[in-house]
């Protein structure tokens, strides 16, 4: 099939789609030329994933429970069975068992930061699309996980699941913003996890590296000007609580407090009539903040020790659903939310793709492990090839859940089924395609193996990531007659941006709880003087 044929073919299905059935899931358009070519294929897969989890659902007497973990900042090669492991000085021995007994994600994408990977998961859609542009730091208001997206807990939440949120949030200031306003039934959070949420303690010197901190020998000053540092709790249809604000101690110590959270919340719903969904956000690996627990790594590095102590947070966590005789229905993905932060380098984490780190859409800054495990139905020691972006969990857990028909189709959902690929195995995924968003900007596009940056005056950058996955040899000429079949892919994409528009959001400041003053004086004189 021509690709000719084959631009028509995904326009028409996706105008027909649109206008269509209440059922069917609005598609971008490229799904839909894959649909056309695999449909006798998917629709047999489709069968065969249905009678599995049938045959599960029957054997357990409900759906099965689903359990998202989502770490921040590590990169591609941090994981022993991503090349690190003891080679970066932090073994990760639950995670590589994890990835022997599941599913290891060979090409999996998020997008290049914090929130807005925590917004394409939470909704199946680019955080563009959401009208989320950017990192949402403290003092923003205006912008974040929107009321009129239906997020994934809110999805699940249809399909009689119990919901529980604990850890990283970071969609949005604000009570409109809470998990439990989105689809939580009771939720444990922290809204971010920035240097200035944290060092709003005053007096208390940063934690972290044993000898040589993170950030250079500084007591930690006051440098943010918004008193929004803490841990927030609430259920469902209550008015949030202050748990408690961050010191620097207690903030080190976090991730595994919620390990605690979510270990308690598997023990309270493992053998209640309802499947249950649960959310566990890390805040490592940052390049500060490292429990005194892990700090003995051979690393010396606070991401060594965040890397450790992740990892052993994730082996409480499915000792857990082991002890609680649920393992078997239960799915588990674990993944990070972008790359590593270089500008704090050795603290701030690794990639094997050295071009790109967090914030960029270079692989280094959106190619990241991912690992889904479940026992009986996911065969394990799997390594596939196929894409997979951080959408997709979205629709997967819809599928799954059975609720995939609920997902509403006024509005351009990004995320695919994929859970063909998890119960069927390699080349059973759905998608060859990425568009890589930054800050609202289209930066770049996979079909297939090339990807194309856009930005060039005459030829765009053509990357090969077969043949160079660090993406250190840009062929400009050599592929360029590629780029017009991308040009249609990106054509077809923007077609449809027409008739479904991006969410309008407007960021802005708000009034800071403390005088914006970093330096309340010009000058200074040295105590120590000598009089000659």
């Amino acid at each position: 099939m021509n690709r000719k044929t084959r631009t028509a073919l995904a326009v028409i299905a996706a105008l027909s789609l649109s206008a269509g059935s209440a059922s069917a899931i609005q598609q971008d358009a490229e799904y839909y030329v894959l649909e056309k070519q695999f449909a006798e294929a998917w629709a047999a897969d489709d069968e065969t994933v249905r009678r599995k989890l049938a045959a599960l659902e029957k054997k357990h007497g409900k759906k099965p429970n689903i359990v998202k973990i989502l770490v921040d900042d590590v990169g591609y090669s941090e994981l022993g069975v991503y090349g690190g492991g003891k080679l970066r000085g932090a073994p990760t021995p639950n995670l590589d068992k994890m990835a022997r007994q599941g599913m290891k994600l060979l090409q999996y994408y998020s997008e290049p930061a914090c929130t807005p990977t925590r917004i394409a998961l939470n909704t199946g859609r680019h955080p563009v699309r959401v009208g989320v542009n950017q990192v949402i730091f403290p003092g923003t208001r205006g912008i974040g996980l929107h009321e009129k997206e239906v997020a994934l807990a809110e999805l699940l939440s249809k399909a009689g699941y119990a919901t529980g949120m604990f850890g990283k949030w970071h969609v949005g200031f604000g009570e409109e913003y809470a998990p439990t306003e989105h689809g939580f039934d009771e939720a444990e959070w922290s809204e971010g996890n920035p240097a200035t949420w944290i060092m709003g303690a005053e007096g208390e010197e940063m934690t972290g590296h044993v000898n040589n901190r993170a950030l250079n020998w500084a007591p930690a000053r006051k440098q943010t000007y918004y008193d929004e540092g803490g841990v927030w709790r609430a259920k469902k249809g209550e008015k949030p609580e202050m748990v408690y604000r961050f010191s620097l101690a207690r903030y080190d110590s976090y991730d595994s407090e919620v390990a605690d959270r979510a270990i308690d919340y598997i023990e309270r719903k493992a053998s209640g009539e309802k499947p249950f969904f649960l959310y566990v956000g890390g805040k490592a690996n940052h390049f500060w903040g490292a429990h005194p627990d892990f700090r003995d790594t051979p690393a010396q590095t606070n991401t060594a020790a965040q890397m450790t102590e992740a990892d052993y947070s994730l082996g409480r966590i499915l000792k857990a659903l082991k002890d609680a005789g649920i393992a078997e229905n239960t799915l588990v993905v674990w993944s990070s939310d972008n790359g590593p932060m270089y500008g704090f380098h050795p603290h701030g984490g690794y990639s094997m793709f050295d071009h790109g780190e967090k914030g960029q859409t270079f692989e280094g800054g959106v190619r990241v492990p991912a690992i889904a495990w479940w026992p009986g139905m996911i065969e394990p020691d799997q390594d596939p090839l196929d894409i997979v972006q951080v959408t997709d969990w979205y629709t997967t857990f819809a599928s799954i859940a059975g609720v995939k028909k609920k997902i509403p189709n006024d509005r351009i959902v990004d995320g695919v089924d994929q859970s063909a690929l998890l119960l069927l195995g390699e080349d059973h995924g759905r998608r060859d395609y990425v568009f890589f968003y930054n800050k609202g900007k289209l930066e770049a596009v996979r079909k297939d193996w090339i990807k194309i940056r856009f930005g060039g005056m005459i030829f765009v950058p053509h990357y090969n990531l077969m043949q160079d996955p660090a993406e250190r040899f840009p062929k400009e000429v050599n592929y360029n007659t590629y780029s017009y079949g991308m040009t249609l892919v990106v054509q077809e994409h923007n077609k449809l941006i027409e008739e479904f528009p991006h969410r309008k959001q407007t960021p802005y400041q708000r009034e800071p709880d403390s005088p914006f003053d970093p330096s309340p004086r010009w000058s200074w004189e040295s105590s120590q003087k000598v009089d000659w």
